[in-house]
């Protein structure tokens, strides 16, 4: 009997308990089942396994392929894991890109991994979709195990494990399976604890910008500063960038808050040149642009927002993408760089040389700075290979036409060097640290030279 020849309760039930899309259990019914697992793994030997599946790089399918074809490919990844799994097993689909396996009598941790094995080889054959596009995408895949007999685990902690050791195979290189071990815990309680303090300071003004000078070379001026956000807290004091971006990035929150850096640099780009002689080179502001930002709709419109609410020149602003995420650019994350110079921000690569093939984006993109990596300057004067790397960039930039900044300077030694090799801007703890904008005010105010 079909669905649609069942009674309207039957059908009402049915859609509770499915994802409309593909047709899997959806969460509801995924912890119903392994309630019901965990219940009888009491009973007899035997570990009930999940396997938290999230697909790699999905959101590239659809920001260029289109969301039509995101839903075929789920569609067909659906089939592949019911076609994989056997009859009395639960596959489930929990929104997005994310699949759960639940498996019942699982001898062990031998025959889960191979499980795990057999699910991403299924998934890894390549799939067409559309009209007739060959797409090939991966999973990272995490596992969490009952122990037999034990009454401690439930469908939440179960869940919750595979969840976390799935992310631990995304943080370690994607496309790899991770077992749930105990130390993993902690690690996402953390992540958990600074999701929630970043919410709260995005909603509570918990959020402090500090700015590194940027120093022209050739006069010893000031030339510039970078926007670093920091987190404020009420115990911990000034949360450095490394401890939430990373959760930012995840959980999307990196959007509302770049939207507030945008906002705040802008103001203080204006504020700072009302400091400035007429005449006087005008400071460039650097902010730093995440992946996820390229791809929000309307970004460039805010960005243009922001700068007519400041009142500051657009051409003092400039955004540095690193060289990995503009290796990731789709269609849509092109589009939105060429918007913002369209708007007459500048743009920056930064980490140049940690990269595969930018030679090709520096045709295409009109870049206006480039930043050599730090890893390349701490081996100036050292390692002939560095200095040679950093010899490169810079002849690279001056022949077209860009203006290279150097990162991580932290020695006299260093900053002579990139002064003989001819970089334009350098930045670093030997010429000045982060600061709040008042340390970047006075440096204006003295008219400070290095």
């Amino acid at each position: 009997m079909t669905l649609a020849s069942e009674s309207p309760l039957r059908r009402a039930l049915y859609r509770a308990l499915h994802d409309p899309l593909t047709g899997l259990a959806n969460r509801g019914l995924l912890m119903e089942q392994l309630a019901q697992a965990l219940a009888r793994a009491r009973r007899r030997p035997g570990s009930v396994a999940v396997l938290f599946l999230d697909l790699d790089r999905f959101k590239v399918v659809n920001d260029s392929l289109g969301h039509g074809v995101g839903d075929d490919l789920l569609v067909e990844v659906a089939r592949r894991l019911e076609r994989t799994m056997r009859s009395a097993d639960t596959v489930a689909r929990l929104g997005g890109d994310e699949f759960v396996v639940l498996a019942e009598d699982v001898a062990g941790l031998d025959e889960a991994l191979s499980l795990a094995r057999r699910l991403r080889e299924a998934i890894a054959v390549p799939v067409r979709v559309g009209a007739g596009q060959r797409v090939v995408v991966t999973a990272s895949v995490g596992i969490a195990l009952s122990t037999p007999g034990a009454v401690a685990a439930t469908p939440s902690s179960l869940l919750w494990d595979a969840d976390v050791a799935m992310y631990r195979a995304k943080d370690t290189g994607r496309d790899r399976v991770q077992l749930f071990e105990d130390g993993l815990r902690a690690g996402s309680l953390d992540r958990f604890r600074s999701e929630a303090m970043l919410r709260h300071a995005l909603d509570h003004d918990g959020l402090r910008l500090h700015y590194q000078p940027l120093v022209d070379l050739g006069s010893g001026a000031l030339a510039g500063a970078e926007a670093l956000v920091r987190l404020q807290d009420p115990e911990r004091g000034l949360i450095p960038p490394a401890e939430f971006i990373p959760v930012a990035e995840e959980t999307g929150l990196v959007v509302p808050l770049g939207a507030w850096v945008v906002s705040e640099a802008a103001a203080q780009a204006a504020a700072w040149r009302s400091l400035q002689p007429l005449d006087a080179p005008p400071m460039t502001v650097s902010i730093n642009l995440s992946g996820r930002q390229l791809t929000t709709p309307g970004f460039a419109v805010e960005v243009g927002a922001a700068i007519a609410r400041s009142g500051a020149d657009a051409s003092h602003l400039c955004f540095e993408i690193t060289e990995n995420t503009l290796l990731d650019a789709t269609g849509a994350g092109v589009t939105t760089l060429e918007r913002l110079k369209e708007l007459g921000v500048r743009l920056a690569i930064d980490d140049f040389g940690t990269g595969h093939s930018s030679l090709t984006w520096l045709r295409r993109l009109p870049a206006d700075f480039l930043k050599i990596d730090r890893t390349f300057v701490a081996g100036l004067g050292t390692d002939p290979g560095d200095t040679a790397i950093v010899r490169a960039v810079i002849d690279l930039g001056q022949a077209l036409g860009l203006t290279t900044i150097a990162e991580g300077v932290e020695t006299p030694e260093q900053l002579d060097a990139l002064r003989d090799l001819g970089c334009h801007w350098a930045q670093g703890y030997h010429l000045a640290r982060p600061g709040p904008p008042e340390t970047v005010t006075t440096f204006i105010k003295d008219d400070t030279r290095w």
